[in-house]
């Protein structure tokens, strides 16, 4: 994966989850432009035993302009989402984990060299006994603009 610096927007580093509870119904500063590149989803492939064409670098066995581009997995760039978001904040104190994906939609089809980058709402923040409850939307936005990926995810933060 590629990454472009970004130093207009650093993470935003939290003590607790509680304090995001101050970004509810607002947008987290936009993440850094990255891309995937054909050697990480073809390494992707390998890993998952994922063998559709649309992958392979010779997508439609042709070098003839118009040909079909490869399609980089949307489970790779799903996968991506966690590490992107704690590159838009951290919480200091304890650790979080995922509880939870809805409404996963692959928009568009990403290609390999295509940059991309996080955009994440705060949706609702919640205080249980033991933990606390963040659901965030997420948006992976082409350079173009367009939406590529979209979901909802709940994650659970506890206390060290």
């Amino acid at each position: 994966m590629r990454e472009r610096i970004n130093p207009a927007a650093p993470p935003l580093r939290l003590r607790s989850a509680l304090e995001l509870g101050e970004w509810v119904g607002r947008e987290l500063p936009p993440g850094v432009w990255t891309s995937v590149t054909q050697d990480d989803v073809a390494r992707f492939v390998a890993l998952t035993g994922d063998g559709n064409r649309i992958h392979a670098a010779d997508a439609t066995g042709s070098d003839e302009p118009g040909a079909r581009r490869p399609v980089v997995p949307g489970q790779l760039l799903l996968a991506l989402i966690p590490g992107l978001l704690q590159a838009l904040y951290t919480v200091e104190a304890g650790y979080g984990v995922v509880a939870g994906l809805r409404a996963v939609r692959f928009r568009i089809p990403v290609h390999p060299g295509d940059e991309f980058r996080l955009r994440a709402r705060i949706l609702r923040v919640r205080q249980h006994p033991v933990f606390v409850q963040v659901e965030t939307d997420c948006l992976l936005e082409l350079a173009n603009g367009r939406r590529a990926v979209t979901s909802q995810r709940t994650d659970l933060f506890y206390p060290d």
